[in-house]
């Protein structure tokens, strides 16, 4: 299956293990709950499944890669103890607690939350002094003597034998014991993610037009020549630092993460195109309402590949805009539940000490969530934005205090926020206006055509896009979805709109 069933079967699976009866217990018994396997080849984004889960239901992640750990780490440390059998004393073997299950009560004490899931990578690839424990942990959720806390949901990662030759197959009655799933690269549903995440437009024009190089896993004379979904982002990444920072983008760059040198030859070649795509069109102009007509008229004699490119700029921008404007949303409310909950602390209390402790508290909380690792770039950008917002807040409370004798530190407070609420719905509507402005250059060059529907369905797959036009607009979306009547994405997104008209 593609990566997006494999996320709706394994959060399935996680939220019916976690799931409680009335009395609070688990409907599921712990020992019942078998741990879930994917298998696939590298970089197709198996890590990231068990994350992103754990991100959205809340809970505590803790991941490991089986291939650094020895038996000991593992299991434990053996130690002598003293015990008593039938009258008798004895001295018997005893171990320290394990790496992995003592990360796992690291977690539980560091976030207050009792549930997660432990995310064991490369398991199949364990050594041979560690695999009989590593199927003694799957099967019974013990290592040695410690046993995985009740809450805690078992996901396991492995390359199958022929992208691996560490890799073995577990036998029938072991396999007999998990919940397999078998994931595959797929680049329609790895395009939508990319749409929502802010891949760079360059990667996904390219593979749009040469899909075949999506993903490479094979063998050659001087080693194995590869490229995955993993490579393609974390490129990416490293384009769009290099371009905020003014360095060339080369194929020495390239071919450090498409290690395949065809595909890193062919797509530096590309990006030097592309980059001249970026100067022509100017998108900048194009979303504030300034098109020129010798750029539409461009648009409208292009080639297949330069209007996928037009299509993809476009919305990079318009969908990097969207997250920021649902980011400084989801950060507004959460200031506004703080101002309000400072509120009830203010009788007799300090009003700045009081709204340090928040600001510190909302601080804290973000640097925890980065630490660990599980925070999507949109939760980690609201948290930053939180700070800010509260920050502001507190700056105006203290003006109040030092140079306002007198003034009530709640209306100093109250009155930012409402400037802040005032800037926030400016930046929507211009977020909103923007992405119309968008669809209408879109229009205007290409019609209701394949253009429209590739900008209109990616729009379409991503969640917080979805969230942001259903609250904001703009009408002209739903308008384009319904003319294009495209696929069951879209008609569901057009109900939804429907429904909170």
């Amino acid at each position: 299956m593609n990566i997006r069933e494999a996320t709706d079967q394994i959060e399935g699976a996680v939220r019916a293990y976690l799931s409680r009866d009335e009395h609070g217990i688990y409907r599921i018994p712990s020992r019942m709950q078998r741990p879930i396997i994917m298998m696939g080849p590298p970089g197709v984004g198996k890590t990231a499944i068990a994350a992103q889960i754990a991100d959205e239901l809340g809970i505590n992640f803790v991941s490991y890669s089986i291939t650094h750990h020895t038996r000991q780490s593992a299991l434990g440390l053996p130690y002598i103890a003293t015990a008593e059998f039938g009258g008798r004393e004895y001295r018997v073997s005893r171990y320290t607690m394990s790496e992995i299950i003592a990360a796992v009560w690291d977690a539980i004490e560091a976030t207050g939350v009792r549930e997660g899931i432990l995310f064991l990578d490369e398991v199949n690839c364990a050594s041979e002094t560690l695999m009989p424990s590593m199927l003694q942990f799957l099967q019974y959720k013990t290592f040695g003597q410690h046993r995985l806390p009740e809450g805690w949901v078992i996901v396991c990662a492995g390359n199958p034998p022929e992208y691996n030759r560490a890799a073995r197959e577990f036998d029938p009655a072991m396999m007999d014991r998990l919940k397999r799933i078998d994931v595959e690269p797929d680049l329609d549903v790895w395009q939508d993610y990319a749409a929502a995440h802010g891949v760079h437009p360059a990667i996904t024009t390219y593979l749009a037009n040469k899909p075949q190089n999506f993903f490479r896993v094979r063998a050659s004379g001087s080693g194995a020549r590869i490229v995955t979904a993993r490579g393609w982002e974390d490129l990416s990444r490293m384009i769009s630092a290099y371009e905020r920072e003014g360095l060339p983008v080369d194929g020495a760059l390239i071919a450090q993460y498409l290690q395949d040198r065809e595909v890193a030859e062919d797509f530096a070649l590309y990006f030097e195109l592309f980059a001249k795509y970026q100067d022509d069109y100017k998108v900048a102009d194009i979303l504030a309402g300034k098109t020129d007509e010798a750029v539409l008229a461009r648009a409208r004699a292009a080639e297949f590949d330069e209007r996928v490119a037009v299509v993809n700029l476009l919305l990079a921008a318009v969908t990097g805009e969207v997250h920021a404007a649902d980011a400084a949303e989801k950060a507004l409310r959460a200031t506004r539940d703080d101002i309000v909950a400072w509120k009830d602390e203010l009788d007799g209390a300090d009003p700045l000490a009081s709204l340090d402790a928040r600001l510190a508290a909302v601080r804290k909380q973000d640097a925890d969530a980065r630490a660990r690792g599980v925070a999507s770039e949109d939760r980690q950008l609201a948290g930053v934005v939180h700070a800010e917002l509260l920050g502001r807040c507190r700056m105006a409370v203290a003006r109040a205090v030092q140079e306002h004798a007198g003034t009530d530190p709640y209306e100093a407070a109250k009155s930012v926020f409402n400037d802040i609420v005032r800037e926030t719905a400016a930046s929507q509507t211009e977020a909103a206006a923007r992405l119309d402005r968008a669809l209408g250059f879109l229009g205007a060059a290409f019609g209701d055509g394949q253009e429209m529907l590739v900008f209109t369905s990616r729009v379409a797959t991503d969640p917080v896009a979805t969230r942001f036009i259903a609250a904001h607009g703009p009408a002209s979306f739903a308008e384009h979805a319904r003319a294009l009547m495209f696929d069951e994405r879209a008609l569901d997104l057009l109900r939804r709109l429907e429904a909170m008209r």
